[in-house]
């Protein structure tokens, strides 16, 4: 079966650009068509779909309209249809996502040959330790550190709760604060008494945040959170807010920068550690919201356990190379935002700080 080439890949995001949102569905026809007809014979063989489908995704905003392309497991290039699109809305909602989607892959693409053009200085530049003092390795004029973890993974889940733990017991003149996906926004601090109506996982996580003293926000948008969670479980039709699509992560990520900056606003001397997925918190993924922030404020750390995941643009660059246990830093920062982080820990498994 034919693909299309890199040319037409190009042509078709050159058109999307050129068009804006206001491009209109029959302008696409004949693309959406044969596209149509190759996405049904190629659904009836699933795993062949899913290789077909990554290498004709570029044509994905011109089906936008009909079918809803989607991420799976955040992997690059691996993607599945997700739903067809019946409404106006749910159209142009598809649309939106569709192109995001298509200018991430190639935001990614774009960043994996930077990675590359630069392989030896980076290797020259990144060091490695077995162990670190991780507190130690942020530099005293990060005021907002960015913790992004593999989810579901309670070995990270207690390093951060010592790493937030150390560093309020060695900068005891700073005020802290968390800020995270975990728990819904209401521009209120978290209280034991809405531990169930706000905390969406990790409670005693909170819980010992709060006994520490710790004052908690959630950044995650209360009606974009239920929405997701709703189409999430009952599959429904007109996937708009669907947690894993990059129109969400977009939306998302937006108001959670705008609330960040307003936290920022109203408490000047406190420092933040926003604790959130890799998804959000990796400085060149799409819509990061670490990347919003001043370089010289900034600090991002990745948690991993095992080994890290393939589906970031510096493990892609360099096929796993820098992936063992341990720590990796920089030697200076020049490097931390192509790559993704200011430092990258990877915990073994059963690990427990």
């Amino acid at each position: 079966m034919k693909t299309l080439g890199i040319k037409k890949i190009f042509v078709l995001f050159c058109l999307l650009c050129m068009g804006g949102y206001g491009v209109q569905a029959q302008q696409w026809a004949q693309v959406q068509k044969a596209l149509i007809r190759k996405g049904e014979r190629l659904m009836t063989n699933p795993a062949k779909a899913q290789k077909e489908l990554s290498r004709t995704y570029a044509a994905a905003d011109a089906v936008a309209p009909f079918l809803h392309f989607s991420a799976q497991d955040v992997l690059p290039w691996s993607f599945r249809v997700q739903s067809r699109a019946a409404s106006a809305y749910e159209q142009a909602a598809v649309l939106t996502n569709n192109r995001l989607e298509l200018a991430a892959r190639l935001s990614v693409e774009h960043t994996v040959r930077r990675l590359r053009a630069n392989r030896q200085e980076i290797k020259e530049r990144l060091q490695y330790a077995r162990t670190a003092d991780l507190v130690s390795l942020i530099p005293p004029s990060a005021k907002f550190i960015f913790l992004g973890e593999m989810h579901h993974q309670p070995d990270i889940e207690k390093q951060i709760l010592y790493i937030l733990a150390r560093y309020k017991k060695r900068h005891p003149e700073k005020k802290i604060m968390v800020l995270t996906e975990f728990v819904l926004d209401t521009n209120v601090s978290l209280l034991p008494k809405e531990m169930e109506a706000r905390v969406t996982s990790k409670r005693a996580f909170f819980n010992l945040l709060m006994k520490w003293r710790i004052p908690v926000f959630g950044l995650e948008e209360p009606v974009a959170r239920a929405q997701a969670t709703n189409e999430i479980l009952t599959e429904k039709k007109g996937t708009a807010f669907l947690s894993s699509t990059a129109l969400a992560v977009q939306t998302r990520n937006r108001h959670w920068i705008k609330q960040i900056q307003a936290m920022h606003e109203t408490y000047p001397d406190m420092v933040f550690f926003i604790y959130a997925g890799l998804g959000h918190t990796e400085y060149n993924l799409s819509a990061s919201v670490a990347a919003a922030f001043p370089k010289e404020e900034t600090f991002a750390m990745d948690f991993f356990v095992g080994k890290r995941l393939r589906f970031t643009p510096f493990d892609r660059a360099f096929n796993g190379r820098f992936s063992g246990v341990g720590v990796w830093y920089w030697k200076d920062p020049k490097y931390a935002r192509l790559s993704g982080f200011d430092v990258s820990v990877v915990l073994p498994a059963g690990a427990k700080k």
